[in-house]
């Protein structure tokens, strides 16, 4: 059978070849993203998978939602690294988060290979990773974890993701009070008045809640 090379091979693996959008970033930062992510996509080009991941893993790393798909990929099929499907799971779920569409298709292929232990320590990883950047002021991974209570859980943990959905609208997240509106159709209204006050103490012991 033809090997197909290079570019053309992950292109037929779905490898997203658009530049990353950063929320929030400057433009300095912007230019850099760009860059770094079309080295990327040039190292894969010309057959060097190893390059290839290694600028995929940094960008992902820095949660750039373009570079965590790909890096899934990659991690997927073998590319650049051996195959590992717990770190592919991570990454595909994480892109998903963050709003790539192919991130849901590519997770879900992972979870069918994977045992539900793996599953759950991949599903703590994440929780863990956001948690991490919300900690360090990063308000976009604020509408990430809410809906990671709903989305990557075994089973939906409506309570946490009303509380994190609140902060989201709180600080203007597109789609927050939409999405904790939502949430709050399946909580009692006692549950939800001690989430409000919960959400408001979360809030304002976060770095850009003072």
């Amino acid at each position: 059978m033809m090997r197909i090379k290079g570019l053309k091979f992950l292109i037929a693996c779905g490898l997203v070849l658009a530049v990353p959008f950063m929320a929030h970033a400057n433009q300095e930062d912007i230019a850099t993203s760009d860059k770094t992510f079309m080295e990327a996509v040039e190292a894969a080009k010309a057959g060097d998978y190893d390059q290839a991941f290694k600028l995929f893993e940094l960008q992902a790393e820095a949660a750039q939602h373009d570079a965590q798909f790909n890096l899934a990929l990659m991690l997927k099929t073998g590319r650049g690294t051996p195959q590992h499907y717990a770190d592919a799971l991570k990454w595909a779920w994480l892109s998903h988060l963050g709003g790539i569409e192919k991130g849901k298709p590519l997770a879900d292929e992972i979870l069918d290979v994977l045992p539900e232990a793996t599953v759950e320590e991949v599903r703590q990883d994440i929780a863990a990773n956001l948690k991490a950047r919300i900690d360090a002021g990063d308000k976009p991974a604020v509408m990430q974890y809410a809906r990671h209570f709903v989305e990557i859980l075994a089973e939906e943990d409506y309570e946490q993701a009303y509380l994190w959905y609140s902060i989201a609208a709180a600080i203007g997240s597109e789609g927050g009070q939409e999405a904790r509106d939502l949430v709050a159709e399946n909580l009692d209204t006692e549950v939800m008045i001690t989430l409000q006050d919960e959400a408001r103490t979360t809030f304002y012991g976060l770095s850009f809640g003072k």
